[in-house]
């Protein structure tokens, strides 16, 4: 049951970025490629962990990559806010 909701939570992973990537292509909003680039590596670090077994989630690696997913979409949140807006 385990391996299945880790697939699940990585096709879904996997779908907000492109969901993502489909709003950054109609937009040109850097804040939708940063949050894609997040969900692609949620999604691969999900299908990597269920590939492996789904051992033990504390591992040095598994931990990593969530800090890198939430570093992105902190960075993506910073840039967003700290970015100059043209003037209208």
């Amino acid at each position: 049951m385990q391996m299945f909701m880790l697939g699940m939570i990585s096709m879904g992973s996997a779908v907000a970025a492109l969901l993502f990537l489909r709003f950054w292509r109609t937009s040109h909003e850097r804040l939708f490629l940063w949050f894609a680039a997040a969900f692609l590596c949620e999604a691969v670090n999900r299908a990597v962990f269920a590939w492996q077994g789904a051992g033990d989630e504390a591992a040095l690696p598994y931990l990593l990559a969530r800090l890198v997913f939430f570093l992105l979409i902190l960075g993506g949140i910073a840039d967003k806010n700290l970015r100059k807006s043209a003037p209208p």
